[in-house]
């Protein structure tokens, strides 16, 4: 029975929510009720002391305009930090509660002399506000009653002690009501609250969803051993930057890497040896090629590429030599190879200002080409393309 009436446990996320949606109203919320209390003001301003109707209201503009700045000030931050949020709640919380005493107040200016249509009144607006913080406050439940408990005690209190006939079953029609609004206010709460964390559920699951789209494309784009962009991902950027370049007139230069006698790498010092040697080749490319629009790539077995984007041929040379030279200075025994008894590149350089769209092919031909001249007159050599 006791959990029935009490909200259901949330989330600290969740909680912050809720009591980011009670500050998102709150500026309207306090216009409305100083409206209110305007109102009320004008109604029992024949019946009832001018003097004490002015004094509540001055408490009730200056409470309602210290909480608009409050609200203002909230709505301007960004906090995520819970526990920061969690003071806010307690503020907003304080302030419907100081409010709710306000609002109490105005029952104790009732005299059974008032004529009826005034009697009415008095329970009119006492029902109304009840109605408006359902609506307002109910996000962050602990503010609903904090709010409308005050001024609901206070007229119970005194229709209590009128002596007049109906006051006492007025009463307890008024009790009936404000226990339905309650009953009301605790399904209207859990509900938003199990809205609020279906939606952070949807919104985490969304998140993985596109981290893991995320990783799949890295993947479809990355060679998994050595880390660098595969066949692919080089042939979608190499197509991409000869467009670029055929619009600008930039040179675009390729260079087609092969580690010399690979194979016989690979029988002599196993496939662990030959994969800890495309590893280093790779490292070995990407501590060269260090300019954002460049790319190293392995698309073979063996078989490496990097695309310049803007280089001439001269500085495409000159990346070539540091990375055989790079090579050079780690001296991998390589025991099976004929020329040398370290390992050694071979490299075929193609240089081309395209003067076509879609034709990135003949960059790759040249280059193509220049690599197998390259292992042709004896490998270790970098070799630069001719456009035939």
């Amino acid at each position: 029975m006791i959990n029935f009436l009490l909200p259901d446990k949330a989330s600290d996320e969740v909680r912050a929510e809720q009591i980011r949606l009670v500050y998102h109203q709150g500026v309207t919320i306090q216009f409305l009720g100083l409206l209110t209390a305007l109102i009320s003001v004008a109604m029992f301003w024949k019946v009832s002391s001018h003097t004490t109707l002015l004094i509540w209201l001055t408490f009730m503009i200056l409470l309602s305009v210290i909480r608009i700045i409050e609200t203002v000030t909230f709505n301007k931050k960004v906090i995520t930090d819970y526990l920061i949020i969690k003071k806010w709640g307690y503020a907003y919380v304080l302030g419907t509660f100081l409010s709710g005493i306000i609002w109490g107040g105005l029952a104790f200016l009732f005299e059974t002399s008032w004529p009826a249509p005034y009697q009415v009144i008095l329970f009119v607006i006492y029902t109304g506000i009840t109605a408006g913080a359902f609506n307002t406050n109910t996000p962050f439940f602990i503010a609903f009653p904090a709010f409308y408990l005050p001024p609901v005690l206070c007229l119970i209190f005194v229709m209590l002690r009128q002596t007049s006939e109906g006051f006492a079953e007025l009463t307890g029609l008024f009790i009936i009501y404000i226990v339905l609004m309650y009953v009301s206010a605790i399904r209207f709460h859990n509900r938003l609250a199990n809205s609020l964390k279906l939606r952070f559920k949807n919104e985490q699951l969304a998140n993985q969803l596109s981290e893991s789209n995320r990783l799949l494309a890295e993947l479809a784009d990355r060679d998994e051993l050595t880390k660098l962009d595969n066949r692919r991902s080089m042939d979608k950027y190499l197509s991409n930057e000869w467009n670029r370049h055929q619009r600008n007139q930039q040179p675009l230069s390729l260079l087609f890497i092969d580690i010399d006698y690979f194979k016989q790498f690979n029988d002599t010092y196993g496939h662990e040896g030959g994969d800890q040697c495309l590893v280093k080749v790779s490292q070995i490319l990407q501590n060269n090629v260090r300019r954002s629009v460049d790319m190293a790539a392995r698309f073979g077995g063996e078989e490496f590429a990097v695309i310049l984007p803007e280089t001439g041929e001269k500085e495409a040379i000159n990346v070539a030599e540091k990375i055989r030279n790079e090579l050079a200075t780690y001296k991998i025994p390589h025991e099976s190879s004929a020329i040398s008894p370290y390992l050694t590149l071979s490299i075929g350089v193609a240089t081309m200002v395209p003067e076509s769209k879609n034709h990135a092919g003949l960059i790759r031909v040249m280059a193509d080409d220049a690599l197998y001249k390259a292992k042709k007159e004896g490998r270790n050599r970098i070799v630069t393309g001719i456009m035939t």
